[in-house]
């Protein structure tokens, strides 16, 4: 029976993973097993943390050992990681025989080429670092895959933001993705020019990126010059498998002031391009959905070729087994935000269960890519060229004041400052230069890491932290980075300015910061009224540090006013 006829009983073999042990649970494992080798000792890579020994679930296949096989070959000498991969987040693809085709989705990157290491690299998902050594893995082990990824490659604007998207989009073809969507925010880049100049210096053979609805400069400039295409039809595994993705209403909507981006109705668009697709005689046929789970769903019912649909806007986690869309033949795939997990959708020559399902988390078992290290090296090298001033960032001015830097306040707050030179706040800055590549010149970064910077937007304040030789008393996170700019107070209590009494204690009484009653961020804890807490997660917050807990943390920061 051919793979078009068995694809729309996928849901059905996606609930019977589960007495297969791959069912919800299943997370890394596979390929995953492979992290193993990563949290084994360095001296005897080759040996796993549990040899011999079937992974949770069941017995390790042999799909899995292959890959594990594989793993070692890609893995750099890591130090021993007190956190199992495997424990923390499930094995993957037990029970899966070889498939005859696997298709990898993956979207909503959000800029995320790595994740934040603030709370250990072993604690946190995602990075294109992990993602390639992964695909390496399955190509290693004759998987034939067909690669996707909807968009959304970033989500802030700016110089870096574009400097971002051509890295990714470079990295994207470096790791051989077939088809990647135009997304919302990388559309709405300020310089659509630096999308263009992305787009255009791919190699044209190599160029993944489509769009049936929207094109840079156009619809048809987008296509004459080479930037972007209507559809893909890829050959793997013996099959053709056809590619649309479209941009969704309400982001089109977002453009309508856009002269320099040409767009059309998401299902006026499929209709040109579906009859298109269905003239190719493809086997699977894949839609992209840059929009909601909603819109999607409707384009699915609207246009029932597409057996396959994938759609942005969903939770940061991906489902743990697809959904098939009522009212058609097709399944509903979310690979979740931030590049944490990839989906893999499995074919198979197997009428009792054609279509498996795995979502894999793309943590520490995956040993680091080299080839995407360089990527990473370049990109900071890039952005330690430019400098602030190179990116845009000239320095706003606080609504509070200006900075003094933290030894301006030793003298008065002794104490305070003792206990502050023994916590890990006063290396901020240090944990960043020693990093490979170092991050010091990264915005997204050094927000968090020194003095006079907003912590949430990567921006400087004119007189916060400007580099290590200009302004080196404003490294680290200090006194200021939570209590405010304090120029005007430091300069009164050591008699440089004069000011009445009131204004002195107003001075003061700005800076104080004061822990309101079970003040904390979790369930049952003062969040709403606690001022210390709130200023804690502009850089605790979930990206940077999951499993901040203010109470437990805040006792070996906590120190005294005024000697």
């Amino acid at each position: 029976m051919p793979v078009l006829a068995l694809l729309p009983r996928v849901f059905v073999g996606c609930l019977m993973l589960m007495a297969l042990g791959c069912g919800p649970s299943s997370t890394p494992g596979a390929a995953a097993r492979a992290g193993e080798a990563n949290s084994s000792p360095p001296a005897a890579p080759e040996t796993f943390a549990d040899e011999g020994q079937a992974p949770a679930g069941g017995a390790a296949s042999a799909v899995e050992t292959k890959l594990s096989d594989s793993a070692v070959r890609h893995t750099a000498a890591k130090p021993a990681s007190r956190v199992d991969p495997v424990k923390r987040n499930g094995p993957i693809f037990e029970g899966w025989p070889k498939p005859e085709l696997a298709i990898i989705v993956s979207g909503e990157l959000d800029g995320y080429l790595e994740p934040c290491g603030c709370a250990g690299l072993e604690n946190m998902l995602g990075g294109f670092k992990r993602r390639h050594t992964f695909l390496k893995q399955l190509a290693d082990d004759g998987w034939p895959l067909v690669k996707l990824d909807l968009g959304g490659l970033v989500k802030r604007r700016g110089r870096q933001a574009e400097i971002k998207y051509r890295y990714i989009l470079e990295s994207l073809v470096e790791m051989g993705y077939d088809a990647v969507a135009l997304g919302a925010h990388e559309l709405l880049l300020d310089n659509v020019d630096s999308i263009a100049e992305a787009l255009m210096n791919l190699p044209p053979e190599k160029n993944p990126v489509i769009s049936a609805n929207v094109g840079v400069y156009g619809l048809e400039e987008s296509i004459e010059n080479g930037m972007t295409r209507p559809y893909r039809v890829i050959e793997a595994g013996g099959k053709k498998i056809g590619v649309a993705a479209v941009l969704g209403g309400r982001q089109v909507a977002a453009l309508n002031n856009r002269r320099d981006i040409g767009t059309t109705p998401p299902a006026e668009a499929l209709a040109k391009v579906a009859a298109q697709l269905a003239a190719q005689q493809c086997d699977i046929q894949v839609l992209l959905v840059h929009g909601d789970s909603a819109e999607a769903t409707a384009l699915a019912r609207q246009f029932p070729q597409f057996q396959i649909v994938a759609a942005a806007g969903g939770a940061e986690e991906p489902p743990k087994q697809p959904r098939r869309i009522e009212g058609s033949q097709a399944i509903l795939l979310e690979p979740g935000h931030k590049g944490m997990y990839v989906l893999v959708l499995g074919v198979f020559d197997d009428p009792q269960q054609p279509v498996r399902y795995q979502r894999v988390p793309l943590d520490h078992r995956f040993a680091d890519s080299p080839e995407m290290q360089a990527k990473l090296v370049a990109y900071q090298r890039e952005l330690e060229t430019l400098g602030w001033n190179g990116l845009g960032l000239t320095g706003l001015v606080h609504p509070d004041g200006d900075f003094a830097g933290s030894p301006a306040c030793a003298d008065c707050h002794a104490k305070a400052w003792e206990v502050w030179q023994r916590t890990k706040h006063h290396h901020a800055f240090e944990t960043l230069a020693e990093l490979d590549p170092p991050r010091q010149f990264d915005p997204e970064c050094i927000a968090c890491h020194v003095v006079g910077w907003n912590p949430q937007q990567y921006v400087p304040y004119a007189t916060g932290y400007k580099s290590l030789e200009e302004t080196p008393d404003m490294t680290d996170v200090g006194c200021e980075s939570c209590h405010g700019p304090a120029a005007a107070h430091a300069k009164v209590e050591s008699g440089e300015a004069t000011v009445s009494e009131e204004e002195q204690e107003a001075l003061r009484a700005a800076l104080r910061m004061k822990i309101v009653p079970n003040e904390g961020n979790k369930d049952g804890q003062e969040f709403e009224n606690g001022e210390v807490v709130k200023n804690c997660m502009q850089c605790h917050d979930q990206d940077n540090s999951p499993g901040f807990d203010f109470q437990k943390y805040w006792p070996s920061v906590e120190h005294p006013g005024k000697d």
